[in-house]
């Protein structure tokens, strides 16, 4: 019996083999990967072998082999995370649900093994993954208990190289945040960082960073910028980031009890991450799954109703929400599934019909639609 400890990551995607990997393989764990994708696993079993690639050239690559791979739903993905040491998820916070059977088959057969309790962590934007994952499992169990879900909080950005099979080209950011508590004290890896509480961590993420990511997507998108930071350093993207964030961070601070000089460093970093013309990244690829976007607990549309609630102006992030509707209806058929911007919002965002947020999204949608300029529109 091997006395090296076990990781099993389900979503051998962006984050969770570009990104959670290299810190699990230097802190001494046998990685075993699995994923839905066919030839994802195809490659990592043929491969054996991946490189991570910095975007900053300075920094060594990192060579991640001796792993194993299992397509999901195999046998050998189930007894892989029976036996697991820690588990981690990063499939998307949608597909939380669709895993939860297979993560409670495991902790089933854990349980009549007389097995630990199994730890997992989820490596999501969303502001409760652990809760909608542990909620997911416990659904499928006959009694709760045997597992604990923790949550990891993900600032690094990630992408598969073009024209490799496998290897992934990262930011150069070396720090995991995570709920350390709910597993019972901290995990023996290096650059895990016990964070005190994460809730407000991952909703003051979601509101902030993907929020200002949506401004620099959907807005360069709109003015035909694939770039990422090309898109976040134009003149009238930033015009309308630097206008909409200051009324955020107010609302923020009211609402998750955040100091001001810390929120505006927090905003601040942000868009200087985004700006940062060393790091690769694309707008088409921030822009996909609007309607996921456009929930009322996501990044768009919480944030206005934060601002709503302070008493703050909402006509500059309704530019944001229009123009994120407008390019769902060009890309992913929005409005076949919703009809009319007022259905995507009653529907979809679960804004009151009549409210003024509505109406003022509706209008800039019109704007849009004619050719009308983010600088127009900012008049």
């Amino acid at each position: 019996m091997s006395n090296t400890p076990s990781a099993v990551i389900i979503g051998a995607g962006q984050t969770g083999r570009g990104f959670i990997s290299r810190f699990l393989v230097k802190s001494g764990y046998h990685l075993t990967f699995i994923d839905k994708n066919k030839k994802t696993i195809k490659y990592l079993k043929e491969d054996n072998f991946f490189t991570i690639h910095c975007f900053d050239e300075t920094v060594r690559p990192v060579h991640i082999h001796g792993f194993d791979a299992h397509l999901a739903g195999s046998d050998e993905a189930l007894q892989s995370m029976v036996h697991a040491d820690l588990l981690f998820v990063s499939v998307g916070q949608q597909n939380l649900p669709i895993i939860a059977k297979d993560i409670a088959q495991a902790v089933s057969q854990r349980r009549r093994a007389g097995l630990p309790t199994l730890k997992v962590l989820t490596c999501e934007n969303g502001v409760s993954p652990g809760r909608i994952l542990t909620d997911a499992i416990n659904g499928y169990l006959d009694a709760p208990g045997g597992v604990v879900v923790s949550e990891v909080a993900i600032f690094c950005t990630t992408n598969v190289l073009r024209r490799t099979r496998l290897d992934i080209g990262t930011e150069n950011y070396n720090r995991v945040p995570y709920n350390a508590a709910v597993l019972g004290g901290a995990l023996p890896i290096e650059g895990f960082d016990a964070e005190a509480d994460m809730g407000k961590l991952l909703k003051r993420k979601i509101y902030t960073y993907n929020f200002i990511s949506a401004c620099v997507t959907y807005l360069g998108a709109y003015k035909g910028i694939e770039d990422y930071a090309t898109s976040a350093n134009d003149e009238e993207v930033r015009k309308l980031i630097f206008r909409v964030v200051p009324e955020l961070n107010k609302a923020l601070c009211k609402v998750l009890d955040v100091d001001a000089q810390s929120q505006k460093a927090f905003s601040d970093n942000a868009l200087k991450k985004f700006s940062d013309h060393t790091i690769e990244d694309y707008v088409s690829k921030n822009a996909r799954d609007v309607s996921r976007k456009l929930r009322p607990d996501d990044r768009m549309i919480a944030p206005a109703r934060m601002i709503i609630d302070n008493n703050g102006d909402t006509e500059t992030i309704a530019i944001v929400i229009a123009v994120a509707i407008l390019w769902g209806e060009k890309n992913e058929k929005l409005l076949e599934t919703y009809n009319s911007v007022g259905s995507v919002l009653t529907t979809l965002s679960q804004v009151p019909a009549d409210s003024a947020l509505l109406r003022q999204v509706e209008n800039f949608y019109a704007a849009l639609k004619k050719g009308t300029t983010i600088t127009q529109l900012l008049k």
